[in-house]
């Protein structure tokens, strides 16, 4: 008798992260048709969470749902925020079902190249992420001194709202923002990243050309720029915001690749957002929590040293903890 095949199917030995979805079952469309796969499982689950939601609503307030107006479907700015980190969560899920389901591979290789989330690395990494927050804080108070007149959004224009006021929205951002983040990661540095990475063209050719050009699509950049551009088109900023967001996804796409994980973008991700959402929370602003638009160059000039810092913080810290960068790396120390 023949030996049954095994469901999954691991990348080889030594295989990079941006590679990983190019196991033994890979073919061409696979990474296509488990991308409409995804598009088709996030509308699904977005409108059920919309529809549960909009029923258990009814049920606790005792009256109908009211009407959307524009992107609000309820009236209470925090509910709202709420349902809306919760459509984006749960597609962490799906993420890893279409890396099973359709490339027939580890479901969670979409977060490693060990094919698990690295939870003691990706607390490490927060170290990083904080000292990220804290360098962009310093040179934006620099640059806002040197540069006045730069053009910088007004911040926050309330005042602390009080303890009892804050403590609920808080409670709810600090349970729900690292899954919305986690979640982005997965969709974008995770299964984006790989799904472009598998098509790194194999082979060698007597052309040195062609052989010049086989070894820069095997390279992560094409699946760092195509994702990243994906990642701004995906979110409502314009001007130098669009550059900054480009920005951070690029350093996101490639701290994840040098780290063969998406642990430390999701670190960085899930804090830069805690701290965007709560000091509206605590300031009485959260309604203007969707808010996206523009922003003075200086975001930009001040987030390239932030997010230097952090990368070379996080590479010494990868190192130093001989954090697994291929597949069947094992790591003294198992990140």
């Amino acid at each position: 008798m023949r030996p049954v095949e095994p469901r999954t199917i691991p990348a080889p030995p030594g295989t990079p992260y941006h590679q990983l979805a190019r196991n033994a079952k890979h073919t061409w469309w696979r990474p296509l048709v488990g991308t409409a796969m995804l598009a088709a499982a996030a509308i699904f689950l977005t409108a059920a969470v919309v529809i549960a939601w909009a029923i258990v609503h009814a049920m606790f307030t005792g009256g109908e749902v009211p009407e959307p107006q524009g992107n609000d479907i309820f009236p209470n700015d925090l509910e709202n925020l709420a349902l809306t980190l919760v459509m984006l969560a749960v597609l962490s899920p799906a993420v890893a079902l279409t890396a099973w389901v359709v490339q027939r591979r580890p479901a969670w290789s979409v977060a490693s190249v060990l094919n698990r989330i690295r939870w003691r690395w990706l607390l490490l990494c927060c170290l990083p992420a904080a000292g990220y927050l804290a360098v962009s804080y310093v040179l934006q108070l620099l640059a806002d001194a040197l540069f006045p007149n730069a053009g910088t959004e007004p911040g926050a224009t309330g005042s602390w709202v009080g303890f009892a006021a804050f403590i609920g929205p808080a409670l709810v951002i600090v349970l729900l923002v690292p899954f919305q983040s986690a979640a982005e990661e997965f969709m974008f540095r995770g299964w984006l990243i790989q799904a472009i990475g598998a098509y790194a063209p194999q082979g060698t050719s007597n052309n040195a050309f062609i052989r010049t050009a086989r070894l820069v699509l095997r390279t992560p950049w094409p699946a760092l720029v195509i994702s990243s551009a994906v990642f701004v088109a995906a979110h409502g900023y314009t001007g130098w915001a669009m550059a900054d967001i480009f920005l951070f996804a690029m350093v996101m796409g490639y701290v994840t690749v040098r780290t063969g994980g998406i642990e430390a973008a999701i670190a960085l991700h899930a804090l830069n957002n805690l701290l965007a959402f709560l000091l509206p929370a605590a300031t009485g602003d959260l309604d203007g929590w969707a808010d996206q638009g523009g922003a003075p160059w200086t975001l930009l000039a001040t987030d390239i040293p932030s997010m230097a810092v952090f990368t070379l913080a996080v590479l010494w810290l990868a190192k130093r903890q001989r954090v697994a960068r291929v597949s069947a790396e094992v790591p003294a120390e198992h990140g």
